[in-house]
């Protein structure tokens, strides 16, 4: 009895183990980075971000929601910048929407992406100030 009871504890961890082993883990930081200046001023090198493509669209973002960037593409028919939004993010938080707010530009495909523009808002030590602050992100996801 005991031995059924043993056997089948091996196999359950065998099934955990190997789903375990199955499962895509977060790529490394050299994996999928992206270098972003904000008024020409570097935001600290290389970055870990999240890229993710559903349909047209390319999502990418730093796992750091409070102090981060988030950046939609549109991939059909071209690459476009739909949003950007800085929050904290260098000194920075502002937004770029198309044709609303601040303007943007994006070369580049299958995964690796330079976006360069303008995003409306503030930098954090003069949080009343409101500028347009130019922005480069280039991201290879």
């Amino acid at each position: 009895m005991k031995t059924r009871h043993l056997v089948a504890a091996a196999a359950g961890s065998a099934v955990v183990l190997g789903a375990a082993g199955c499962s895509t883990p977060e790529p490394a930081l050299g994996g999928t980075t992206a270098t972003v200046s904000i008024d020409g001023n570097d935001t600290g090198g290389a970055h870990a971000v999240r890229c993710r493509q559903t349909g047209w669209s390319w999502y990418i973002e730093t796992p750091e929601k409070e102090h981060g960037f988030t950046a939609i593409l549109a991939t059909g028919g071209g690459v476009t910048a739909k949003a950007v939004e800085f929050r904290g993010f260098g000194g920075f938080t502002g937004s770029y929407w198309a044709d609303n707010v601040g303007n943007a530009e994006v070369t580049g495909a299958d995964g690796s992406f330079t976006i360069t523009g303008t995003a409306d808002g503030s930098f954090d030590d003069k949080p009343s100030g409101e500028v347009a602050a130019k922005f480069r992100i280039q991201a290879d996801c």
